[in-house]
């Protein structure tokens, strides 16, 4: 996928060229702005960002033990949402790290939140996520509303509600970057607890876990994971649900083992949907989510049907 996107796009540069450009070589040429402001850039952002969506996913399924966690369809992504709609219609004026840590603290609120329902009302897997579409599709109204009195262009628009990562940039990838390795971090640091989670809250007490404290945190993880993708990369949506899936068919249950999986599937996925969106029917763009959806909508409907 890397090669594809190295290699692939409107402005065709033959391998020599984009040898070249990768050594600097050739610097001040066409093919050195094609390969480092445009084309690596773009990788590096879409690879993180789909690491921070699967890790996400992970997390919120291991601690809420839902089967259908994802960052976006559980609303987790609409907080980052609105808050980058007012950047993008006006109504806010930030620079670019502001914008981005205004992305990630507006997510972290609506992670907490959902932390803390969760806590108080004991909710079942379906009930949590029945509540997370709702409060996802609430958000992308008010991010649509908020976008509609500014006077924005139909392909901002897209790229917010349908993801795009059209203006990745070498700046987003140093926001994302220490994000994503701070994260991890904390989750790999927490994986132990998540075994006993698993099994309820009042087993993983006498086990001595406590399964709120540690909800909270995997959920104010989350909230900073999914923050920072909306702001990269718009709301992308099912890379979180489909990622842990697969690397539990490929690996094994070990929280570990998942966290370190679904990250790279997550990665993998929404690199390669970006190809996908980008080259299909180029120079015209598709949103990435459209494509990541058509992914993992039919493994949504799939976990449905096995519901008992």
């Amino acid at each position: 996928m890397i090669l594809i996107g190295l290699s692939a796009g409107p402005s065709d540069l033959d391998q020599r060229a984009i040898i070249d450009a990768l050594l600097k070589s050739n610097r001040g040429e066409l093919a050195d702005t094609i390969i480092w402001d445009i084309r690596l850039p773009r990788i590096a952002v879409s690879f993180l960002t789909g690491a921070s969506l699967g890790l996400a996913g992970v997390l919120i399924q291991l601690s809420s033990r839902s089967t259908f966690g994802d960052p976006n369809l559980f609303g987790i992504g609409g907080g980052g949402s609105i808050f980058l709609a007012a950047i993008t219609a006006g109504i806010v004026t930030t620079g670019q790290f502001a914008g981005f840590a205004g992305c990630v603290a507006s997510s972290l609120v609506v992670a907490l939140l959902l932390a803390k329902l969760i806590a108080s009302k004991d909710l079942s897997p379906v009930k949590l996520t029945i509540m997370g579409i709702a409060v996802g599709a609430l958000t992308v109204s008010v991010s649509t509303s908020v976008i509609s009195h500014g006077e924005v262009f139909p392909t901002q628009v897209m790229g917010l509600i349908g993801g795009s990562f059209t203006g990745s940039n070498w700046e987003t990838f140093r926001y994302l970057l220490p994000t994503v390795v701070i994260c991890f971090g904390i989750s790999a640091i927490m994986s132990r607890k998540f075994q006993p989670i698993m099994l309820g809250d009042t087993l993983s007490r006498s086990l001595g876990v406590d399964p709120i404290r540690t909800r909270y945190l995997a959920m104010g993880t989350v909230g900073i994971l999914t923050g920072a993708s909306v702001y990269s990369g718009g709301l992308i949506g099912f890379v979180g649900l489909v990622s842990p899936h697969i690397t539990r068919r490929i690996l094994s249950n070990n929280p570990l083992h998942l966290l370190i999986g679904s990250s790279m599937v997550g990665a993998v996925i929404t690199l390669g949907s970006d190809q996908l969106s980008r080259l299909l029917f180029a120079p015209a763009e598709l949103p990435v989510g459209m494509v990541t959806t058509i992914l993992g909508a039919p493994m949504m409907i799939y976990l449905a049907l096995k519901i008992k």
